[in-house]
């Protein structure tokens, strides 16, 4: 009698659990549905952000670089660079045209291509000294966020907030 008492306790409990288990899976089954619809909006949504914040801080880098060449150009020198003087004009102007293209998501794969190899370009010069210590210290190094965004963009592209995008609807 004992078992009879412990088996007809225990098939309730189990189909509580059950029933728990089945409106979790139904939840979690209606949560990705829904996902998967604003999924294309929403990662659109985060790659204009990244063009247009780190667009704009590449304009204004490179902007810098050009108002101040001389400077730049000294720079430059220190950390060895051939032709320092067409180095600064020649990064300044990648970094501020790059920006611009970046900002507008126009050409968005190959401007972004075309800076993260200034971005490592900038890792293995101006701050190789400090960047390969660890990877704390190679993540805390300034030109290490804009690799980032500017490797996402290369791989994820500029998204349908773009002039790239537009021309891709235009196209279908």
């Amino acid at each position: 009698m004992s078992t009879s008492a412990t088996t007809h306790v225990a098939a309730p409990a189990n189909n509580d659990a059950s029933t728990a288990v089945a409106r979790l899976h139904t939840t979690w089954r209606g949560f990705t549905q829904v996902l998967q619809r604003v999924e294309p909006h929403g990662q659109s949504a985060v790659l204009a952000a990244l063009r247009l914040l780190y667009g704009w801080q590449f304009v204004q880098t490179g902007w810098g670089k050009l108002a101040n060449l001389e400077r730049t150009s000294m720079f430059f020198e220190s950390l060895g660079l051939p032709n320092p003087d067409f180095m600064a004009a020649f990064i300044g102007a990648t970094e501020f045209l790059g920006g611009l293209l970046l900002a507008a998501g126009v050409g968005t794969r190959f401007a972004a291509a075309v800076l993260s190899s200034v971005m490592v370009t900038a890792l293995l010069t101006a701050h190789a000294e400090d960047a390969f210590v660890s990877i704390e210290a190679f993540t805390e190094q300034a030109p290490y966020p804009f690799l980032v965004a500017t490797l996402i963009l290369l791989v994820f592209g500029a998204g349908r907030l773009s002039v790239d995008g537009w021309l891709r609807g235009r196209k279908k």
